[in-house]
């Protein structure tokens, strides 16, 4: 008997039409589905709320961060340029009208990198010196100088003046002022140093970056005139009154931004960082997008996503492995790569890091004199190696310091110690800081790979510096003597030809070089086998 589609049984059959648990779930799915929407709207709006709130405390980070290590900073640089250039003033000198410069204003002027001045005021005898030199106009009127307020303030601790616009110029400029007292506690002049707002330009449009929706400037404090800025035409916008929507609580950002303000105390300004409106609908369009990703995706990618997991989890526990593997091999390549970003085993990865770090330093102990700084004889030995394996050419420079033993004997091995450290300075600039090493005592060599006219021209250039040194003991006379050999013509003998060399340097009466006669056909006159260059040629 065929049953009916209909049948009173109650039972569903193909042909039936749907049961009734499937009309109820019909319903049930859009009340869900409306649910899930309105919940993901609540949860959208207050991940946008959130977001915002996000963004303004990061600036209002940045802000701080600028405060501390920009501008602080600045201001620490001339303070402790200010600091240097009092210890070295000679007061009773100035007292007689003598000129305020000495050696430490060109050292002095080398703590901050931007162009700027050094100025000293001579007050009883109407005098003033400057770093680099200026020549002062006829007309110069000392006492119409906004600086010269500092004449009538109290103490002698550093005050800053500006901004005002410098005298030939006419740039902006702030200026830290010290009050310099004679031994009576007299007014002796004004010590000055100089910043420009050039630097604090720089500075701040570094901040931001490629961000081309926040403003970021500087006011005097309480004020609304600006000093410096970074995208200024932003601030027009700044006055305006958000309508509609906007105007509901948390939703003004997104019509007329947010305006954050730090106080700096130090120099009596206050930092200012405008986010503009467009910010904030980016993070708005943002977060729409993330709303109407695909939701029917979302039980593939839950799924999808366990397998991910589980395979990601294995990754990086072969990343583990592999990094102590590549540790053993060879500690500098043990590294993990930039940016990378570990779930499940990011612990793990710090201890691995911190064991390269520590092998890390203990090579770097191991190849590094603990004195200078520069490399050591180990550290010799493995380059040297290097360059004969690869059968580079290259010289062998021995150098050392005359009469190092006089020095220790007559000063000390305080003093000892610091020529030791300003010549081995030296080297490093002039050769190269990875082609310089310290044997031991007044010891070193050097190993280069260049060209003999080369070595020759960078040898003058580096005796005359250590010629010219001034040293704080004012017998002191540093002079080196060196000689070298190349590689491959001294191949079986490298390092004892270099040491005849540099013995042939002090036989001729040291603060000289040493090498060996060029080839027949490099030269016109090659008559003896050695030649040496005396220090009035280097």
């Amino acid at each position: 008997m065929r049953v009916s589609p209909w049948s009173s049984r109650g039972t569903c059959v193909s042909l039936a039409p749907p049961c009734k648990r499937y009309y109820l779930l019909v319903p049930m799915t859009l009340l869900l589905g409306g649910l899930v929407l309105i919940t993901t709207l609540i949860l959208g709006v207050q991940g946008l709320l959130r977001d915002i709130d996000r963004t303004i405390a990061s600036y209002d980070r940045i802000a701080a961060s600028i405060e501390a290590t920009l501008i602080h900073e600045m201001i620490q640089v001339s303070e402790r340029q200010i600091t240097v250039l009092d210890d070295s003033l000679d007061r009773e000198a100035i007292a007689r009208g003598e000129s305020a410069l000495n050696p430490y204003w060109t050292i002095a002027h080398r703590i901050q990198p931007d162009d700027h001045f050094i100025y000293f005021y001579n007050l009883r005898h109407d005098r003033i010196d400057t770093y680099p030199a200026w020549e002062r106009p006829p007309q110069f009127k000392a006492t119409e100088r906004p600086w010269y307020a500092a004449v009538t303030q109290a103490g002698e601790e550093p005050l800053w003046l500006g901004p005002y616009p410098e005298y030939d110029t006419r740039v902006q400029t702030l200026t830290l002022v010290k009050r310099v007292m004679d031994k009576e506690d007299r007014l002796l002049g004004l010590l000055m140093v100089d910043m420009q707002f050039a630097s604090l330009q720089r500075a701040l449009q570094n901040s931001l970056g490629d961000e081309q929706a926040v403003a970021i400037y500087l006011t005097p404090a309480g004020g609304d005139d600006v000093i410096v800025a970074s995208n200024l035409d932003l601030l027009a916008r700044r006055g305006e009154k958000p309508e509609g929507i906007w105007s509901w609580p948390g939703f003004g950002v997104l019509g007329n931004g947010v305006h954050l303000t730090h106080p700096l105390q130090d120099i009596g300004w206050d930092l200012h960082i405008y986010l503009s409106a467009p910010l904030f609908r980016a993070i708005l369009g943002e977060d729409l997008r993330m709303l109407v990703l695909p939701q029917l995706l979302l039980a593939v990618i839950w799924l999808l996503s366990l397998l991910v997991l589980v395979r990601i989890f294995r990754l990086e526990q072969r990343l583990v492995a592999g990094s102590l593997s590549e540790i053993s091999r060879d500690v500098k390549s043990g590294r993990r790569f930039p940016g990378h970003k570990t779930w499940f085993v990011d612990d793990s990865l710090s201890k691995v890091d911190l064991v390269r770090a520590n092998l890390l330093r203990g090579q770097d102990a191991m190849h590094h004199d603990p004195l200078t700084g520069i490399m050591n004889r180990r550290a010799f030995d493995a380059r040297q190696q290097a360059l004969l394996k690869e059968g580079q050419p290259h010289w062998l420079l021995l150098l050392d310091v005359d009469f190092f033993k006089n020095i220790n004997d007559s000063h000390g091995h305080a003093c000892g110690d610091q020529v030791l450290r300003r010549i081995a300075a030296l080297l490093a600039e002039q050769l190269g800081e990875g082609n310089v090493y310290r044997f031991g005592g007044d010891e070193f060599a050097a190993l280069l790979t260049m060209e003999r006219a080369d070595l020759e021209g960078i040898l003058r250039q580096l005796f005359i510096r250590v010629r010219n040194q001034q040293w704080r003991e004012k017998r002191i006379a540093v002079t080196l003597s060196a000689g070298g050999a190349h590689y491959p013509e001294e191949r079986h003998n490298l390092f004892e030809r270099a040491d005849e060399y540099l013995y042939q340097s002090k036989r001729l009466g040291r603060d000289r070089w040493s090498l060996p006669a060029q080839l027949q056909n490099e030269q016109s006159n090659a008559g003896s086998a050695d030649k040496f260059c005396p220090s009035d040629d280097g």
